[in-house]
């Protein structure tokens, strides 16, 4: 099949990615493309949306570290992470209904808590779990040498409003 650009083997895996990372290829020869497709199509018909199935793709993500898969809405992609599903492929099917259950929640009932009532509802229906984060061992899996991001909490409008609110005296 044709992936993309030369050198890919499965979506989102060139050869070369693979070659620095032998122990991946279990996970693809367990989980090629056709198989992952069935479980998706099997689950999207038993939600009764399988019209949803040419909008909805896949993809490995190489860049994820410690998350196992994610759902991006705009795109109705789900990408995973092989290098995590590598150590756990049994956590395969379960992570791909709990993206597609993102997906469908969002093009069907729009904007919604992400592992709300409405997710809850499809992942019982698939007879998965409702647990919204896994305990996977992800040692050796993050970044080194980087400095941990912080969120931002406002803009500086909402710091400066803050400490008028507050009675902080300003600069």
């Amino acid at each position: 099949m044709d992936w993309g650009p030369p050198g890919l083997i499965a979506p989102g895996i060139s050869q070369r990615w693979l070659q620095g990372h032998p122990h991946v290829e279990g996970l693809l020869d367990e989980w090629p493309p056709e198989r992952i497709r069935q479980v998706l199509d099997a689950v999207l018909e038993l939600w009764g949306c399988l019209d949803l199935t040419a909008a909805m793709e896949w993809s490995w993500n190489p860049r994820l570290r410690t998350t196992a898969g994610r759902a991006v809405f705009i795109d109705m992609l789900i990408e995973l992470n092989p290098l995590l599903l590598a150590r756990h492929p049994e956590e395969m099917e379960a992570l791909l209904v709990h993206e597609a259950a993102h997906l469908v929640v969002q093009r069907l009932h729009g904007r919604q808590p992400p592992h709300g009532e409405i997710w809850k509802a499809y992942m019982r229906k698939a007879g998965h779990s409702t647990r919204a984060t896994h305990e996977l061992d992800v040692r050796g899996l993050r970044r080194k040498g980087r400095l941990t991001r912080h969120r931002r909490t406002g803009s500086k409008v909402e710091a400066l409003l803050r400490k008028v609110l507050q009675g902080t005296r300003l600069r």
